[in-house]
């Protein structure tokens, strides 16, 4: 199950952020986690890229989220920067 809890779109709206909860069970336990979509939204080139289950923690997902959008962060280079971001 995935759910989009926030948006958010870059200012000149070619890019859309979507924070992502999803539920994952492990050992018949079952934990929500949270992760990254970036959509490209220039219709000639339209690019979408996401990172599920980055972190349990809601607040630290809100961080990279607000990050990203704030960076205006492209789709390719979400791998690397939520790489960065889980490593640091």
């Amino acid at each position: 199950m995935e759910r989009i809890l926030k948006t958010r779109n870059s200012r000149d709206n070619s890019i859309r952020y979507c924070l992502i909860e999803s539920e994952v069970e492990v050992d018949s336990i079952k934990a929500r986690t949270y992760g990254v979509r970036i959509e490209s939204l220039i219709s000639e080139r339209k690019k979408c890229s996401e990172i599920l289950d980055i972190t349990p923690n809601l607040e630290k997902a809100e961080i990279l989220f607000d990050t990203m959008a704030d960076l205006e962060i492209h789709p390719v280079t979400l791998k690397n920067v939520a790489e960065d971001f889980v490593n640091a």
